[in-house]
Order: C-alpha cells, then structure tokens, then sequence
C-alpha cells in the first residue's frame, strides 16, 4: 500500500514536471530593450525588462539573467555582478496571463558599443526539486559615442586657422544666393540674363548673386597605442578631442572630414572626405564608439596619403605619437595647408625635446593637450 502511495507521488510528481517545463517553455517570453538607440558618454538612459506569462498557470519564482560588456552602469540595482562581463538577475513573480515591465536606470560612462544578444530564463519545478532554464535570442544594442571634451582653447585656433585658408582662396558667387536684378553690361555672361525682367522692363537685366565660401576641415586621428606601456587615456582623450571637434565645427557651417587608423581596415574605408551631410557624420560617431583596442591598427600615413594635400582645407592631426619622423610625413602631405597638430601627453609630462619640434613652423601649429591620469 505504502509502496502504491510512493509510486504513485513520485507519477503525479513526473507528470506535474512535465507539465509544468511545457507550460513554462511556450508561455512565459522576455524581452529586453534600451531606451534609445545612441546617447554620449556620461549620459543616461533606461533599460526597459518585459516580462509575460501568456498561460494561466503561475509562474511563483521567475529569474531573468543577462549579461553585456563591461562598461555600462547598473548603479542602485541589486543582483549584479562584474567580472570579464557584466551580468544582472532580477527575480519576478509571474501571475496567469500577466504583463511584468520594469524599467532598469543605466549610466553610460565610457563609449562603446553594447548589446545583449541573450536572456536566459530559470524557474523551478514542485517543491523547487527540479530546475528549468530556457534561452530566448535579444536585440537590445546601444551605442556610446564619445563624449563632450573641453576644446576651448583649440577652437579659436581652428576659427583663425579657417580664416587665413578662407582669405587665401577666391571668393564665387552662389548661384542659389540671389541677391538682386541689375542692367546688363557688356561684361556679364548671357547665362545670367533674366529674360522675364528683360521682356518687362524692355532693356537687358541680369541677376546677381551673394559671392560664398565654403569652410572645409579634414580631422586625422591617430589611435596606435602599440609600444609595451599602453596609454589607454590619452587614446580616449584623443576620440573625444576628434568627437568633439567634429560636432562643434559642423554646428559652426564647416564641412568636416574624417578618418582614423583604427581596426584593420583598409584605407578610406574609415573615414570620408569634408562633407555637412549628417550620416556621415552619424557614421563617425559609430566607427568611434565602436572601436575596440583589441582590434588593432593600421598605418597612419596610409590614412593620411589617401586625404591630404587638400591646398583649401584645414588640417587636423590628432597624435599622442608625436615624433620626428611623424613630424616630417605631415609636412610632406600637408602641402599648403593651414596644419593644426594635437598632442595629448599627461599632465606634467612633454614629448621628448629631440622628436618634440618645440612650437609652430612655417604653416604647422603644435598644440600639447594635458591629460590627468586616472
């Protein structure tokens, strides 16, 4: 009789399981997303946790777990954990047919680029005897650009740097300026006749137009970090300089170009000539956010020979390689360029005096960038 008994619980209980895993496994989803797709370093943002049981059967204990790259802030929340990774567990109570939402706060500290490709889901059998865990696929990907640097000292210089190159050029009229209607003289093309005024007024009349300029700047960064004592703040302090200046130049009218030596690509295929289209720029932010130390670096003169010798653009070079040799290849492909070179080095610290040109020659501009350790 006892013998039934057992056998009997221990059926009850195996068929409960089963049950219980088939109902847990096509009824309860989780879906996970951030509250934006892009922000800047040092902002925050929300991380958005939507939890559905789809059945009626409870689910009493419920955790969710996901892990992502370090460098995002869970700060205030419990059941986290940082080690190569980041990993959070929240835990739930899952009533039939019900829809959990929980937002998550998350600071963005450093750039990158973050996305959590997986969330695993535990629950646990009668009498918590068995566990059960399933894997659902994720989304749920942001980018960090870089963030907003100080660049008040170099931004004057690049505003006088613009002007000396937009002196040095020939102003054109627009011909989307239209300014006014004049009488025709022997010296005006026919093209800019306006034969509707000319028919009115019954003499020749021409258009006129407001002479432009078009402003142009070429940002070159350097992030080699290759020598045996890595310098990882002053290669980020060199992504925000460029970051930086790419934002307020363009907000200022200036057509802004870009590449870096990052990553093992090609050359031209990390950066694009000045332009004030706004992808490109948006696809600037990407390429910084989402380079990776790790990734390595090719040469910095093959990036610079496929965009230099530009004689009507500015040019900035964004180095903490400051040397001679360096020195010489950027005077080699500058050409006539107005030439702005930037140099981080920690606070206290100056490049060495025989590689270190020591100030402006002809049309090169040196400007050292402190930058505290941390």
């Amino acid at each position: 009789m006892i013998l039934s008994f057992i056998i009997a619980v221990g059926l009850l209980t195996a068929l409960w399981n089963r049950y219980y895993r088939r109902c847990f496994a096509g009824n309860i989803t989780a879906r996970l997303m951030f509250d934006t797709d892009a922000l800047y370093a040092g902002d925050e943002t929300k991380l958005c946790e939507v939890i559905e049981n789809q059945g009626t059967m409870p689910v009493p204990v419920l955790e969710v777990g996901f892990h992502t790259k370090k460098g995002l802030d869970f700060a205030g929340t419990d059941n986290t954990s940082i080690s190569d990774y980041i990993y959070k567990r929240d835990i739930f109570a899952a009533a039939g047919r019900q829809k959990i939402t929980r937002e998550i706060p998350v600071k963005c500290p450093r750039r990158g680029y973050y996305e959590i490709r997986e969330t695993e889901l535990v629950t646990y059998s009668l009498l918590y005897g068995k566990r059960l865990g399933r894997t659902l696929a994720c989304g749920a990907a942001i980018h960090v650009y870089p963030g907003n640097t100080n660049v008040s000292d170099i931004l004057p210089l690049c505003q006088r740097m613009l002007g000396t190159a937009q002196c040095a050029r020939r102003l054109y009229e627009d011909p989307f300026a239209f300014r006014a209607i004049r009488d025709y003289t022997i010296n005006d093309p026919m093209k800019t006749i306006n034969w509707k005024a000319s028919a009115k007024t019954g003499n020749l009349m021409v258009n006129t137009f407001d002479s432009t300029l078009s402003r142009k700047a070429m940002l070159y960064l350097d992030v080699e970090d290759s020598g045996i004592l890595k310098y990882p703040d002053l290669t980020e302090e060199s992504i925000s300089l460029a970051a930086t200046l790419a934002r307020r130049l363009t907000r200022q009218g200036i057509e802004v170009g870009f590449c870096f030596n990052g990553g093992k690509a090609a050359a031209l295929e990390n950066g694009f000539a000045p332009t004030n289209k706004k992808d490109l720029l948006i696809r600037m932010e990407h390429m910084l956010a989402e380079y990776l130390p790790e990734n390595g670096t090719h040469s910095y003169e093959t990036e610079i020979r496929g965009y230099a010798a530009m004689a009507d653009t500015v040019q900035i070079f964004i180095t903490k390689n400051l040397t001679s040799a360096l020195y010489g290849m950027i005077k080699k492909y500058a050409v006539e360029s107005q030439t702005l070179m930037i140099c981080p080095v920690y606070r206290g610290e100056a490049p060495p005096k025989d590689v270190f040109p020591g100030g402006s020659r002809e049309k090169i501009r040196i400007l050292i960038r402190e930058v505290d350790r941390e």
